[in-house]
């Protein structure tokens, strides 16, 4: 698409002023995308559109290491805090406790949401609070418990004369969980005590080291505590981890208060970078430099879990080197940035009014100032995107630089003669069609069949919907230096609004030579759901559900985010003939949106209750697999692992439903591998875990079953790999380069290749020589078996890779 002004072509031709192109934009013609209802339809020349070449990923490319927070200024006691720093954290970094953290946020949008959709009226902040407040109390009443017994049974204990296995013991035989009755809860609280126990373990660790030698390092470590003890060991428990586990008790509550805060207003900031940078207290008590800035980008790619999750590290690690002074406590609680406003209610009632004033317009005049009036909401959930629009006066032109061009787009598609004839050309009135859709395929409607008002704001919400999405393709596609010229805003605005309306309007509105048309045949369009809690819809869903047929050839090249495929997870559903007749539902999300929010889908039948990770990332790889309609998809990786989802708009996300399987759905991992590192022992473990199913096969497979008697090691052996040998090699390099145990990202890759086949063959030994232990975790009644492979003393020399140890346990923890 292409927007068309005179420019006389000279090689010595100045630059438009901005009266000038100004003028232009009053004169121009914008090309619209719809077949019938627009007077913009006329033919126009077609540009060609250069495609974006795309690299593929090199594994040793931005990589997050940990930075020093002090200054190159050269001193010890700096470096050795700088270390000390690094070893806490890496001892600390827990990838399962994000994944924890996502299902216990998921688990409160879910409920929120439900409490929603039961009042008659939009629940109030106060109400939501209470709510949330309510449903995590058991969660925080457990916590304090837990911390309780650990000071209660570490305050005599002999801790100097435990070597390191006594004391994981002793720990071990203090961690008492209840049943919460909530996997979520129960969960989240193992991981948290997880970094509990750590924290508690460093701190002896530190403690029997400073007796020792006293003089070594007095300066930064008698900051941290220590002074307590130089009179001798025996006064740790008391001293020293009771007085760190009431401030870990108190870091704790702050972070349950945090996710209280993040599912109230999804775009609170927890720590936000400008001052999150690694432990800059310490820093400005040594009075050595600032710490080093984290960058926007860096924490966009942690996503809402990982964030909160790596705060807290970092406020650990603040607690575990604190004075034992009353400043101390200043860093008790976990720092929250509560805007002023809640964006996202600001943003659902700004679209709101626009959907009504969108379908009731009767001016004569382009639909500007409606427009102009929307577009601050849309920028205010994305303030620090752009920094430039801080600059004054440049936002206000900016919104009238979008405003008036895509108003012109719109303008044959509003007021009340329109929005009727948006709901005949999609068949009937908007309301009836979507409930057809729906009730079409078996589901429950739900909130979609009333009639008056409802019909009437459904085109509406569609327009908005597609404005709001130029807006943000306008923002994401121009350079900050272009936001000031019209020409340049004016294009991307065309071309935005192509695909948005190919997005958001149904088919029949659109011309059938439109290249961004979304789907080859007849498609459906989104929707804003909850219907039940209109206007804070919290995503939305596409009117069509396809059904399809998945052969066992497509299943397996359709990547899951536990790092297995769709193949996988039908199995393990239940599946046992090819191909599976499926239905698939697609959703997209709003700012704000949590994918337990699409939990709460009141499409669906009352009995049917999903869960968060049932919905996968659609990319245009599985949109081109599953529904033969790739430009359904999307682009983007962020989001696609276990905890790093980010609440922001766009993301699209499918849910494979298949009625003939057991609606009873076992435990399963939420990762299939992780890899966990201690720094001070220098170990290494690879975790596997497997479900239910794949742990019985396997167990089958490994006895001597007649005629022939003999056990199918090859076959075990080949799936387990297959688990775990995708990426792993990518993974221990990772983390060998974070740990600085090697600084080489060449020699990091062939250590961790030589740690990946050490993998390999320690298992394969294990199952041929203690395949009877095997057998026991799978016997018992827990659900699923975790496999963990254990290096222990690892140099940065692979010539001296030490041998692995191989473990299996019931359960999935």
């Amino acid at each position: 698409m292409t927007l068309v002004h005179t420019v006389v072509a000279q090689s010595d031709a100045k630059r438009p002023s901005f009266a000038e192109v100004t003028t232009m934009r009053d004169t121009e013609d914008y090309v619209s995308p719809f077949s019938g209802l627009s007077p913009f339809g006329e033919s126009m020349e077609q540009a060609t559109e250069v495609p974006v070449a795309e690299f593929d990923e090199s594994p040793f490319e931005g990589y997050s290491f940990t930075e020093s927070p002090f200054g190159e200024h050269g001193y010890a006691e700096a470096d050795e805090q700088s270390q000390l720093a690094t070893e806490f954290l890496e001892a600390l970094h827990d990838e399962e406790f994000a994944e924890a953290l996502e299902q216990l946020l998921d688990e409160g949008a879910a409920r929120a949401l439900s409490d929603a959709q039961q009042w008659s009226v939009t629940p109030s902040e106060s109400e939501c609070r209470e709510s949330l407040q309510e449903w995590i109390a058991p969660l925080i009443s457990e916590w304090e418990r837990t911390i309780d017994s650990f000071a209660s049974g570490l305050e005599n204990a002999d801790l100097h004369g435990l070597a390191e296995q006594e004391l994981d013991e002793l720990l071990d035989s203090l961690e008492t969980p209840a049943a919460l009755g909530s996997v979520a809860f129960e969960n989240f609280l193992g991981k948290l005590v997880r970094k509990v126990k750590s924290v508690i373990k460093q701190k002896v660790r530190q403690a029997v080291g400073f007796v020792k030698n006293p003089v070594k390092g007095v300066i930064g470590i008698a900051k941290s505590g220590l002074k307590t003890i130089k009179s001798g060991l025996q006064t740790i428990g008391k001293h020293l981890i009771g007085p760190l586990l009431e401030r870990l008790k108190k870091a704790g509550l702050a972070l349950l208060k945090g996710v209280v805060a993040k599912l109230l207003n999804p775009l609170t900031r927890i720590l936000p970078a400008e001052i999150r940078p690694l432990v800059p207290i310490l820093a400005k008590r040594l009075g050595i430099g600032e710490a080093a800035d984290e960058t926007e980008e860096s924490q966009e790619e942690l996503g809402t879990a990982g964030t909160m999750a790596e705060a807290f590290d970092q406020q650990l690690f603040e607690l575990f080197t604190a004075e034992e002074t009353a400043e101390a406590a200043d860093y008790d609680e976990l720092d929250t940035e509560e805007p002023e406003h809640n964006m996202v209610a600001e943003l659902d009632d700004a679209r709101a009014r626009l959907a009504a004033q969108l379908s009731a317009y009767t001016g004569s005049e382009e639909p500007i100032a409606e427009i102009e009036q929307f577009i601050p909401a849309v920028l205010a959930i994305r303030p620090l995107l752009k920094l430039g629009l801080k600059v004054t006066g440049a936002r206000e032109k900016l919104v009238n630089l979008i405003a008036q061009p895509l108003a012109k787009l719109i303008k044959g598609m509003v007021g009340p003669e329109a929005a009727r004839t948006i709901g005949k050309i999609a068949g009937q009135d908007p309301s009836v069609m979507i409930a057809r859709a729906v009730v079409g395929v078996g589901f429950t409607a739900l909130g979609l069949e009333a009639a008056g008002q409802e019909e009437d704001t459904i085109p509406g919400e569609a327009l908005a919907s597609a404005v709001e999405a130029t807006v943000g393709r306008v923002l994401d596609e121009l350079p900050e230096a272009a936001f000031t010229d019209p020409l340049q805003v004016s294009a991307a605005v065309q071309r935005a609004f192509a695909e948005s309306a190919a997005a958001y309007l149904p088919d029949r509105l659109l011309r059938a030579d439109l290249p961004e048309r979304e789907t080859a045949q007849e498609g459906g369009f989104w929707v804003m759901m909850p219907r039940s809690t209109r206007p804070r819809y919290r995503f939305r869903k596409y009117t069509r559900v396809f059904a399809v047929p998945i052969p066992r050839q497509v299943a397996r090249a359709v990547r899951w985010n536990d790092g297995g495929t769709l193949e996988t997870y039908l199995l393990d559903r239940g599946a046992e003939r090819w191909p599976v007749q499926a239905e698939i539902d697609l959703y997209e999300t709003l700012p704000g949106t949590m994918l337990g929010h699409l939990t709460r889908d009141e499409t669906l039948p009352a009995a049917e209750q999903p869960g968060a990770e049932e919905f996968q990332p659609l990319t245009e790889e599985a949109a081109g697999l599953l529904l033969r309609e790739p430009a359904l998809g999307r682009r983007g990786k962020v989001g696609t692992a276990p905890g790093a989802y980010r609440p922001v708009p766009g993301q699209r996300y499918f849910r494979v439903r298949v009625a003939a399987l057991p609606a009873r759905r076992a435990r399963r991992p939420r990762r299939l591998t992780t890899v966990r590192w201690d720094p001070a022992a220098k170990r290494m473990r690879v975790v596997i875990k497997l479900s239910e199913r794949r742990a019985r096969g396997m167990q089958a497979r490994l006895q001597r079953a007649a005629p022939a008697g003999q056990r199918d090691l090859p076959a075990v052996l080949s799936a387990l790999r297959e688990i775990f040998l995708p990426r792993l090699q990518y993974r221990i390099a990772r983390r060998l380069l974070k740990a600085t145990l090697v600084t080489d990202p060449a020699a990091a890759a062939k250590l961790a290749g030589d740690l990946t086949a050490a993998t390999s063959t320690g298992i394969a030994t294990y199952l041929a020589q203690r395949g009877a232990q095997f057998a026991a975790a799978v016997a018992d009644p827990a659900d699923g078996v975790t496999l963990t492979v254990t290096f222990t003393g690892i140099q940065p020399d692979s010539a001296q890779l030490p041998a692995p140890e191989v473990v299996a346990t019931p359960g999935l923890s």
